[in-house]
């Protein structure tokens, strides 16, 4: 059996095969695939072409910036001119100096082209004539180097070249007399021709100045051949460019004595750059453009009008930058917004000093990343002062006030700091690239152990079957982040997808006490950060808000009385039922006619989880015996009985119990509670204070076991690391 495609190996070449090759428009279905409205500019150029005169010829020129649509243009006006009846339909030649590769041999290479051509398609007495002729003119041209700068017709030669057969000689046999009795010969059977021969020239904006210099002369030297129409795609600024390199003066106006009729190409129209766009964004994987985040289809509209239109100058344009997208999307999907991830392609493609600086110095834009503990400005006056560099990151792009109307757009605080507006507000949550840890995943395309997956909430919150999976994929740098992401998502989707908001609730404040939560609160890691017990209802509020707030008293009572999450379920208790404690405008609590049977089952799963050797690994397990304290007095000696039949030093009762401080200075410290009742319910305290004698004899007893054991002796706060005293 063959090898089998991995489900990424098949994204990957789902979206090769879906890449825009930017092929231009074939003559035989031009006019119909035109999607810029370009007809009438090319009727315009065919109508020119049709009148070449059989005395002289006419040179157009097609002209415009890379990729705004030149090849397609000629295709079109071929098509027109084949449209003609057949007796008067000129015959077509086309020749591409790009593919020669010697400048050298640019003239022969055009007019062996032009002979061969009327030789295959024409096979009258009077096309053999004229294949003949230009065949020998064009054999010329392999005896003699033109030197550079001067006029075909009125050069002195320079050397004779190796050639062929009869070709040998003083250099006195090769004199411009000799050339121009040959042109005679070309344009005598030119005139007896009875068809137009019309050459298009493709690609010159691609040749190195050398080469475009050649082709010019080339023109200029051919473009009075009677009945020959050229026309002739290029970027007029590149080819005036060119020249002027070499010395040529005035290099724009000689062209207008090259060329009969210049024809720029129109601009895209607004109702064409729509269209292009539109036609682009159908293109894509259907995935790419569903629903996942508030106001999505409303931020990309915004993103449109904010300068992406106007950035988007050429048809080229929208399908490179559509194709940057088409790699990017599926790795960011779930996680950044469409509109964002189109915005970031548009500017890698379009204003790559832009993206650069945007990659190489993203504080720049967002302000301090999320591990730039030792930053201390805000965020605004760390964006100000990237003013300057961003201004010349803009000024190297073609189209600087659109590239930093998309920037405006998508970093905010930048609008801000320059003094200007922006439509492009958002969120984290909404996958808002403005988010300095949203912006990280972006610029990595791909969402590493420390961010916060938007997908993975979403699916802990709308797929039951996935919870215990995406819980097991958490990590301690992202772990409570998460359960604060569960609030903000849960009350974005707005019940969407949510058919069990009971389970739910209960399964987040279950999680504060999966070992990877515990582990993250004995890291000691609490500056800037709520207790975990906190965020977690916090996230039950905003989740049941947005989706049936008449659910929330019964939550509230479901968290309560539940055996596995007693960290929740203990805050939710003592918000309640505790006189004097601060309450929460989240709305979680309980009724008062339920605190007899609530307080009785709280207990119960406590004293139950002691007996499993369970509750002081809870995530908050010194809050919890303080709450039963509170609460339920009357069942604490019985816990405490039970703490000590598992634990006979009560090592881990005192950490847990004694242990209610924390600062940043030395990390946790250990006391005695102030009002002595709330230790009595437990023990007395003399008991208490003998046993901790009894610890303080163990020499191997170490730090911070020592220092709260010394702290019930000594009637003091002590640091847990050291012993010293805590001073508050």
């Amino acid at each position: 059996m063959g090898k089998k495609t991995s489900q990424s190996e098949h994204a990957i070449t789902h979206r090769a095969s879906d890449i825009d090759y930017d092929i231009p428009l074939k003559v035989d279905s031009a006019l119909q695939r035109d999607k810029l409205s370009r007809k009438g500019y090319a009727e315009i150029a065919a109508a020119a072409l049709r009148k070449v005169p059989s005395s002289a010829g006419l040179v157009v020129s097609i002209e415009g910036a890379w990729g705004s649509g030149k090849t397609s243009a000629l295709a079109m006006i071929e098509a027109l001119l084949l449209e003609d009846e057949e007796l008067a339909s000129p015959l077509i030649v086309h020749f591409n100096p790009w593919l020669v590769g010697d400048k050298d041999a640019l003239l022969r290479h055009f007019l062996s082209r032009i002979a061969s051509a009327v030789k295959l398609n024409d096979h009258s007495r009077d096309g053999k004539k004229v294949a003949k002729e230009i065949k020998a003119y064009a054999k010329v041209f392999d005896l003699v180097k033109l030197i550079p700068g001067a006029e075909p017709w009125a050069s002195m030669i320079k050397s004779v070249v190796e050639a062929a057969g009869e070709a040998t000689g003083a250099v006195s046999e090769y004199k411009t007399p000799d050339i121009e009795a040959y042109k005679l010969r070309v344009e005598e059977a030119l005139r007896n021709f009875g068809r137009p021969i019309i050459v298009f020239i493709d690609d010159i904006d691609r040749l190195f100045p050398l080469e475009v210099f050649e082709m010019v002369r080339i023109i200029k030297a051919v473009g009075g051949l009677p009945r020959l129409g050229y026309v002739v795609a290029w970027d007029s600024v590149y080819v005036s460019g060119a020249l002027e390199k070499l010395g040529v003066p005035q290099a724009a106006s000689y062209l207008d004595k090259i060329v009969q009729v210049r024809m720029p190409l129109p601009s895209l129209s607004l109702v064409a750059r729509r269209k292009l766009i539109e036609d682009a964004l159908d293109g894509l994987d259907p995935e790419a453009l569903r629903q996942r985040f508030r106001n999505q289809d409303d931020r990309l509209g915004s993103l449109y009008h904010s300068g992406l239109r106007d950035l988007l100058e050429q048809p080229r344009d929208v399908a490179r930058v559509f194709n940057a997208v088409r790699m990017m999307e599926p790795l960011l999907r779930d996680e950044i917004v469409f509109a964002d991830i189109l915005g970031l392609a548009a500017l890698s493609v379009k204003t790559p000093a832009v993206f650069d600086l945007l990659r190489k110095k993203p504080r720049l834009f967002v302000g301090p990343l999320p591990d730039d503990v030792t930053i201390l400005k805000k965020p605004e006056e760390v964006i100000k002062e990237g003013a300057e560099e961003r201004q010349m990151a803009f000024e190297s792009s073609r189209a600087a006030s659109a590239a930093k109307r998309v920037v405006h757009f998508l970093f905010p605080r930048v609008a801000n700091a320059d003094g200007s507006f922006s439509l492009g507000k958002g969120t984290y949550v909404e996958g808002n690239i403005s988010h300095p840890a949203k912006l990280a995943i972006a610029l990595q395309l791909s969402v590493t152990d420390g961010d916060v997956s938007i997908k993975a909430a979403r699916q802990y919150l709308q797929d039951t079957n996935q919870r215990e999976s995406v819980a097991a994929g958490l990590t301690s740098e992202n772990c409570n982040e998460f359960i604060d992401l569960l609030g903000e998502v849960g009350e974005s989707l707005r019940g969407e997808g949510i058919a069990d908001l009971d389970e739910l609730c209960v399964s987040i404040a279950r999680l504060v006490e999966k070992p990877l939560f515990v582990s993250r609160a004995m890291s000691n890691r609490r500056v800037l950060r709520l207790r975990i017990e906190d965020m977690a209802l916090r996230a039950v509020s905003l989740l049941a808000r947005a989706t049936d707030k008449e659910r929330i008293p019964a939550i509230s009572k479901l968290i309560a009385i539940d055996s596995v999450a007693l960290s929740c379920a203990a805050e939710v208790v003592t918000r309640s039922y505790v006189p004097d404690r601060d309450r929460y405008s989240d709305g979680i609590g309980l009724l008062a006619k339920d605190k007899g049977k609530i307080l009785r089952t709280f207990s119960e799963n406590v004293m139950e989880a002691a007996r499993l050797e369970n509750l002081l690994k809870m995530n908050h397990a010194g809050f919890i015996l303080w709450t039963m304290a509170r609460v339920a007095p009357q069942e604490c000696p019985a816990l405490f009985s039970v703490l000590k039949a598992s634990d006979p030093t009560l090592d881990q009762f005192a950490l847990y119990y004694l242990g209610g401080s924390w600062d940043s200075t030395k990390g946790n410290s250990y006391s005695l509670p102030r009002d002595a009742s709330l230790h009595e319910v437990y023990c007395p305290l003399v008991d208490f204070k003998s046993h901790a004698t009894a610890r303080l004899q163990d020499e191997f007893l170490q730090y911070p076991e020592r220092a709260a054991w010394r702290s019930v002796v000594e009637g003091s706060r002590l640091y847990g690391i050291d012993g010293t005293e805590a001073r508050h």
